[in-house]
């Protein structure tokens, strides 16, 4: 009999573990995404308006 590394929980705990990591990772990619939109349109203005906004909306989707 084969004896497997983790067992079927494991693998499901893993499995939505990598899944939480790779969604809010895309969903920093469209924050930074959207910020970058922003800043080439001047948008929101420059430097600390941008970093606040970016910081707003991190809160906002990330939490």
């Amino acid at each position: 009999m084969r004896k497997f590394e983790t067992g079927p929980q494991e693998a499901g705990t893993k499995h939505k573990a990598n899944e939480r990591e790779n969604e809010r990772a895309a969903l920093e990619a469209v924050i930074n995404y959207a910020i970058q939109c922003a800043r080439e349109a001047d948008i929101l203005g420059t430097g600390d308006s941008l970093e606040q906004a970016r910081q707003d909306l991190s809160r906002a989707v990330l939490t």
